[in-house]
């Protein structure tokens, strides 16, 4: 292949569209790298993608030919932006024989891992695997993984700031176990699975909040928007063991690692866990909702998905619903609830984080 990649002009014809809608005018469904790893795609090969973000490498494949797609994503959202951009199925990848793999790097190394172990585990035979992703992001750990799994690794020339390597990865049968995390202060014995947020610490701002838990209702059903690993719903169930519990998060990781994490410590709780994005297609009410709203949407600083977790929870509020907020004081979201609630109140505050309570 020569560096002549794919212009951005043949995404911009595909019409790609972000997920969730955008807020900020300049964020595209693609980026350099997406555009590098595109020039490799070959006609008649089984591929499969690793974080193919909102399916711009998923339409290009279609276009190229490629005999089957595949897909390891841990997230909900990619996978509802690539049935959207490109009207196709989506298949996730379950030991099919394939031919080549191309991976957006993710910022977990963690996730990187257990993804290609993933991959690993349902091969046969070695295949071609590439990887690449904007320079800024990629680090030495990205590197390390890929040769701890990898034969031939070649380093191919940075084009438009995105880095790419190609190799060659080995059949394997290892699989990474939950990390353990210990909440002394909570009785708790954390579950975490290979990348969700937070996964060898506690988040402190989550950790702000529950310390802050006194001052929120006894209710009878709780959401948790975002629930990651569970710690805020597990924090609410030792206060109050007889509310019902609705958990909700577009990451496989935080999904699973939140379902291990009720098993090992509440396995009496009432609790669902739901993988999705948030309460979009929930049509019940809750009395009281909990989020701690992520900024990140892959590498991309945004608060397109608080925004619409916000609008969300309004939706399955109540006269008398609570929505309860902890979130970095300097994304200022006390300005976008005002737009859509008739009462805001600042809770608890420190130099990092804020607390609001929410009235519908």
């Amino acid at each position: 292949m020569s560096t002549d990649l794919l212009s951005f002009a043949s995404f911009d014809a595909l019409n790609l569209q972000r997920y969730p809608a955008k807020h900020a005018k300049d964020l595209q469904a693609w980026d350099a790298a997406d555009s590098y790893l595109a020039g490799f795609l070959e006609k008649d090969t089984a591929l499969v993608l690793l974080n193919d973000g909102f399916g711009a490498l998923h339409a290009m494949a279609i276009q190229c030919g490629v005999a089957a797609v595949f897909h390891i994503n841990d997230s909900w959202c990619s996978r509802h932006a690539i049935e959207h951009n490109t009207r196709a199925d989506w298949i996730d990848y379950v030991d099919q024989g394939v031919t080549c793999a191309m991976v957006k790097l993710p910022k977990s190394l963690s996730m990187l891992e257990a993804q290609l172990l993933e991959l690993a585990n349902g091969l046969v035979a070695p295949i071609t695997i590439y990887f690449s992703g904007m320079q800024k992001h990629v680090s030495n750990g990205h590197l390390a993984l890929i040769k701890k799994y990898c034969d031939d690794v070649e380093y191919l020339p940075t084009v438009r700031k995105a880095r790419m390597y190609r190799a060659c990865l080995r059949p394997s049968k290892e699989k990474l176990l939950p990390y353990s995390q210990q909440v002394s202060e909570l009785g708790l014995v954390l579950q975490n699975v290979a990348g969700v947020f937070a996964e060898q610490k506690i988040d402190i701002g989550s950790r702000f909040f529950i310390e802050h838990f006194s001052q929120l209702p006894s209710v009878k059903t709780v959401a948790d928007v975002g629930c990651g690993n569970g710690l805020l719903s597990l924090a609410y169930h030792r206060r109050h063991p007889d509310a019902a519990l609705y958990l909700y998060d577009e990451s496989k990781a935080a999904i699973e690692s939140a379902r291990l994490s009720f098993e090992r410590n509440c396995p009496q709780a009432v609790v669902q866990i739901v993988h999705g994005d948030g309460l979009a297609n929930v049509t019940q009410s809750f009395d009281l909702i909990l989020i701690n709203p992520p900024f990140h949407q892959q590498n991309t600083i945004t608060i397109d998905i608080a925004v619409s977790m916000f609008t969300q929870a309004k939706r399955c509020m109540h006269a008398d619903s609570e929505l309860w907020v902890v979130a970095n004081r300097h994304l200022d979201y006390q300005a976008d609830l005002k737009k859509q609630f008739r009462r805001v109140s600042v809770m608890a505050q420190n130099a990092k984080f804020v607390i609001l309570k929410v009235m519908r």
